[in-house]
């Protein structure tokens, strides 16, 4: 439902309020499970293996000893294929996590999540619409955010 600020009741306030805090607490019980993400990636037809973090950053990387018979330039290739796939898995995890918690409908950032970042906008994004409503109802009273 789209928010119209020129044709309001209370009831839409309060239904936005409530949505708002739902979201945070879906934020909230997600965060943990993003922490635990790993994307793992596999190169040179599965001889190389490469686990990153939720962030990206690299964990393990295992090669099978048989990767030892290609060539430098190749080895490096298929090490950064793999490197790279294990960050796409764990972006892809994070966004279906991520998207599952929000709306299926929710578009999210390409960059990596903020989730003190994100908390911080929705706060501030819901302290002006509180602060709007209030000014347009004339200082009627504002909604208790808990």
């Amino acid at each position: 439902m789209i928010f119209d600020p020129d044709n309001f009741d209370l009831e839409d306030l309060e239904r936005i309020g409530r949505e708002a805090e739902k979201a945070m607490e879906r934020l909230a019980n997600v965060q943990g499970e993003l922490e635990g993400i790993r994307g793992t990636g596999t190169g040179a037809d599965g001889l190389i293996s490469v686990i990153t973090n939720g962030s990206g950053h690299l964990e393990k990387i295992e090669l099978n000893p048989r990767v030892m018979r290609l060539d430098s330039h190749a080895l490096a290739d298929e090490l950064t294929k793999a490197f790279r796939e294990s960050q796409e898995d764990g972006e892809r995890q994070a966004r279906e996590l991520l998207g599952g918690a929000l709306g299926e409908d929710m578009q999210l950032p390409r960059e990596p999540f903020d989730f003190t970042k994100t908390e911080q906008q929705l706060t501030q994004a819901y302290d002006s619409f509180a602060r709007s409503m209030e000014e347009r109802m004339g200082g009627a009273g504002r909604p208790d955010r808990g």
